[in-house]
């Protein structure tokens, strides 16, 4: 019984020393816990008080404020006490309340949202655009939610202004688009119909496509005492600039040829000189190096030749899919740094079946190709002889089909102008 006893009592130290060491790693778990809430708090309040954006931590179930930055209350006008006494709700204006609680709910499920469809109340009544950013967390054990709030009024109005300004840069370009395409259809009414040529030479084709809406590249044609004028010119420039010298262009051709009868190529030419020279320099010691390049050809068919006259313009004679080159003189319709002497021309025997063509350095200076490189001359001789079994109908498709082959993906570079005309 006493040896019994004995160890009984023996046994009370080691059983409290035993819960000693459980209290004190129950202390201790305790003692961690609480510092890791101590720590969360404090990086709350560093989140809070470091951010540039309001700042809220909310209640996610009911929606209490829990803490608010300094950023938020300068912001809505508030006292920070102030609002740890409201809920976000109050905050937003009263037809957002319903939306506000959406936002919130859908931010919970994603663990995150941003969004800037629901404004802010302030103090004072007024209400502010914000953009709003929810990230999930907790608070004290309790789910919530940080609301990050930034004032987005004075981007709004920049976005306001900038959408201003990009209307009227739009309805400046629609009334020059519209100016544009009115002289567009001036420069048609000046130029002779594709219609006309057709006429003169019933086989025939005109291959045309400005670079722009309107083209600096003009043909004329017109037949006068028995003698056929066909001639395709690359005014300077292209678009408007050159459009409106081709209007230049146009009405000299016509005084020159209709109105003053002169007929023949060379002639032509240096009336068109002079012609330009008197509209372009007024006297007022500017010298103009506008003008224009020229290929011209007068047929006669009682004759049956032809004559040619170029300015940088060459023509070619295809014959038995052969190509003979008039290559012209190598000076413009206009200012010229070089010597300045009488045009020539070259005169032809034609051929039953003979084809004419007269073009714009449009189509041989285009970029294209498998190497992006210019078509040449070469090139479109190439073209010419391929396709010269053809009918002239169809030559004129099959040349426009290769044109925009070879274009492909690259800018055109300049206005297009190729006449092509069966004897």
């Amino acid at each position: 019984m006493d040896l019994t006893i004995g160890l009984a009592l023996g046994a009370v130290p080691v059983t409290l020393l035993g819960a000693s060491v459980l209290l004190a790693n129950a202390y201790n778990r305790l003692r961690a816990r609480y510092e890791r809430i101590e720590r969360d708090r404090t990086s709350y309040l560093e989140v809070l008080e470091g951010s540039n954006d309001g700042l809220f931590v909310i209640n996610f179930v009911n929606g209490r404020i829990y803490q608010a930055n300094e950023q938020a209350a300068a912001m809505l006008g508030y006292e920070r006490d102030e609002l740890t006494g409201l809920t976000i709700f109050q905050l937003h204006p009263d037809g957002y309340l319903h939306r506000s609680a959406e936002r919130i709910a859908d931010a919970w499920e994603r663990k995150g949202a941003v969004y800037s469809d629901v404004p802010m109340l302030t103090a004072d009544g007024r209400t502010i655009a914000v953009e709003s950013s929810v990230r999930v967390t907790s608070y004290a054990g309790k789910p919530a939610v940080i609301l990050f709030i930034r004032d987005i009024q004075e981007r709004l109005e920049l976005e306001r202004r900038v959408r201003e300004q990009q209307a009227m840069v739009q309805q400046q370009n629609d009334e020059l688009l519209s100016s544009i395409r009115y002289a567009q259809r001036i420069q048609r009414a000046v130029l002779p119909e594709a219609e006309v040529l057709q006429e003169l030479f019933p086989e025939s084709f005109i291959l045309f496509r400005p670079r722009d809406i309107v083209s600096g590249d003009l043909f004329w044609f017109a037949e006068v005492e028995g003698r056929k004028v066909v001639a395709a010119a690359d005014c300077t420039g292209h678009g408007v600039p050159g459009a409106l010298l081709s209007l230049i262009g146009a009405s000299l051709f016509q005084e020159t040829v209709v109105e003053r009868r002169v007929l023949d190529a060379a002639g032509i030419l240096e009336v068109l000189r002079d012609g330009f020279d008197q509209a372009l320099n007024k006297g007022d010691g500017e010298q103009h190096r506008d003008g224009m390049n020229v290929s011209l050809v007068v047929i006669d068919d009682a004759s049956g030749t032809l004559e040619h006259a170029g300015a940088f313009g060459p023509a070619y004679l295809l014959r038995e899919g052969a190509i003979q080159e008039m290559k012209g003189d190598r000076m413009p319709i206009g200012h010229h740094e070089g010597e300045m002497r009488a045009f020539g021309s070259t005169t032809m025997e034609l051929r039953k079946g003979d084809r004419v063509f007269l073009f714009s350095d449009g189509i041989t200076d285009q970029f294209g190709g498998p190497n992006g490189k210019k078509l040449r001359a070469a090139g479109l001789r190439q073209w010419l002889i391929e396709t010269a079994h053809l009918s002239i109908d169809d030559q004129h498709q099959a040349v426009s089909d290769r044109f925009r082959q070879w274009k492909g993906r690259e800018e055109q570079v300049d206005d297009v102008l190729l006449i092509g005309l069966q004897v």
